[in-house]
């Protein structure tokens, strides 16, 4: 935005006669801003990516509340208790 502000105020540019640089500093902010983003989409991914593996067990995610992963102790001492009582109800 500065450059192109810049660009107007040196005559590189023409200003628009109502509005000023205004519409071209708000253009190039616009897009400036937009590439920013762009360019900035496979970094943000990888961090999710990466977020996602070591919070996996930890309640966070999409899964979460579907299905436990028995990653914690007491997880794993009901999973097997529940898997007992199961196994015996279905066999008396």
């Amino acid at each position: 935005m500065l450059v192109t502000q810049g660009l107007v105020h040196k005559g590189y540019l023409a200003s628009n006669p109502r509005f000023g640089s205004l519409p071209k500093v708000a253009l190039a902010g616009i897009l400036g801003f937009g590439l920013g983003k762009v360019s900035y989409i496979g970094v943000c991914q990888n961090k999710f990516h990466t977020i996602e593996f070591e919070l996996r067990g930890a309640g966070f995610g999409p899964g979460h509340n579907r299905h436990c992963l028995y990653t914690c102790e007491d997880c794993k001492i009901r999973h097997e208790l529940s898997q007992k009582s199961g196994s015996q109800a279905s066999a008396s």
